[in-house]
């Protein structure tokens, strides 16, 4: 397999990787514009050799992230299952399975076989010309097509072994509904057993690959910025968010029944969590991560001796602890922002202690749905059913329930103002730079009768134990 890194972070190489395993026939060339903030982004492709002479490389990131496209989706999952270790999180699926040629999971035997039999210049012109959706895109694709040659692509679909891939568990599987390519009921056929969240989008088989990264990817980058900015405002407009870590604490003092040694909690915020956690639960120790720890934070570990803080991402910090170190995880209104919940789950069930309790809570789908309505977008966060099938084996929901909250402000300003004051999200608010994103919100922005705006948040709780 060849590999390229087409992009690079603005401010150098980042900690973060986006591994993206391109399909049949392709190279970096139609994808040298793919970027997503706060990654670099390197570009597998040629799968006549499945040996990684690059894998050194992939292994100095902090994080990965797996998008697998096309045929690179057989591949990765080869290539996943044969290199354990590997810092990855999100594992993204599109447009493809880990069947090559079949008939129900893949692309069909006799397209799969004439394909390779009759393949010449014209051939392939015709494959890129339904791979794109139709003369008129294959027109933009056309000036950057791959160049290799017809042997080259002979000798590649030829070689593809059409033995499935092993079978792994992917974040997300994204199925184009206007595939020409690889027909979109084979892969559902496929993904309803073997990805967590299935979501269909509008595209011919060759994606829109900035508007898919930034539909699923956190800039974490950016995220810290946002709460840095709000740590002084927060605890003053973060109503929701103060009940709901009282309600998850709450959840899971009813289901601790020995004296906690080690407590580890992930995205500590300001730090209210955490007090309410430790008058509450009385731990031994307390380990506190944040993308930014927050001075009032750095003021609470200044003032007990058995309270620690560290600027980490806890996405990936969690893969350093030793097995079974933690007594009680706590998480309150932070996983939302991770990559793979799922991978960080299984990392749960191997560092919690025989007995231990996960206690999270995070978002749903119909968090802000008034901000996504205006802004014309979709909420990226997952329901509570697909969250029940990411838990892994070795942990038990011992308790889930999820509510909806509807605030009132007097306006659409006042909402951006709230969202901008608790650094809850990533949209362009008043006082940002660039506010012309806020301005469009305020114009199609829902409101009551009355004038008010109304904002939904859409909690969810877990309490989880190891068995």
């Amino acid at each position: 397999m060849n590999f390229q890194v087409i992009c690079r972070g603005a401010d150098g190489p980042s900690r973060r990787l986006i591994l993206l395993f391109a399909g049949w026939g392709m190279s970096p060339r139609p994808l040298e514009d793919v970027s997503m903030a706060g990654y670099d982004i390197a570009v597998v492709w040629d799968y006549r050799d499945m040996s990684a002479a690059w894998l050194d490389e992939v292994a100095r990131y902090d994080e990965v992230v797996l998008v697998a496209w096309s045929y690179g989706v057989h591949a990765a999952a080869r290539f996943l299952s044969s290199h354990h270790g590997l810092p990855v999180t999100a594992r993204i699926a599109v447009n493809g399975t880990r069947f090559t040629a079949d008939d129900r999971r893949g692309i069909p035997c006799d397209i799969f076989r004439a394909t390779l039999d009759g393949l010449s210049e014209r051939s392939v012109t015709k494959f890129n010309m339904r791979m794109c959706g139709g003369a008129s895109a294959y027109k933009a694709f056309a000036p950057k097509a791959p160049e290799r040659s017809i042997d080259d692509l002979r000798e590649e679909l030829a070689s593809f072994d059409t033995a499935p891939a092993p079978a792994i568990i992917w974040d997300k599987a994204f199925i184009s509904d206007s595939d020409a390519i690889i027909p979109p009921a084979n892969q559902h056929e496929v993904w309803r057993d073997e990805a967590t969240e299935i979501i269909h989008i509008d595209s011919p088989h060759l994606p829109d690959f900035n508007a898919l990264l930034r539909r699923c990817l956190t800039d974490k980058a950016h995220i810290r910025k946002r709460f840095h900015k709000a740590e002084l405002t927060y605890d003053a407009n973060a109503g929701v968010q103060l009940t709901s870590s009282s309600t998850l604490i709450d959840m899971a003092a009813r289901h601790i029944t020995s004296p906690v040694g080690i407590m580890l909690e992930a995205g500590c915020g300001t730090g209210r969590s955490s007090r309410m956690a430790i008058e509450r639960l009385h731990p031994q120790k307390v380990i506190l991560w944040d993308l930014h720890i927050s001075p009032q934070v750095r003021e609470l570990a200044a003032k007990h001796p058995d309270v620690s803080a560290i600027d980490c991402d806890a996405e990936t910090e969690i893969c350093r602890l030793p097995d079974g170190s933690v007594d009680l995880l706590l998480s309150a209104s932070t996983v939302q922002w991770f990559n793979s919940l799922r991978a960080f789950l299984l990392q749960t069930l191997r560092v919690l202690s025989r007995g231990g309790i996960a206690a999270i809570s995070t978002y749903g789908p119909d968090t802000m749905h008034e901000v996504h309505e205006a802004m014309g977008s979709k909420c990226r966060f997952p329901s509570s059913e697909s969250i029940m099938k990411m838990i892994p084996k070795g942990l038990e929901a011992v308790a889930c329930r999820e509510e909806h909250v509807r605030a009132l402000y007097e306006s659409p300003l006042e909402v951006l103002r709230h969202l901008s004051r608790t650094g809850v999200n990533g949209l362009h608010a008043p006082g940002d730079d660039d506010s012309s994103g806020a301005r469009a919100v305020i114009s199609a922005y829902p409101t009551d009768s009355d004038g008010s705006a109304p904002l939904t948040y859409h909690p969810i709780y877990l309490i989880l134990r190891k068995l």
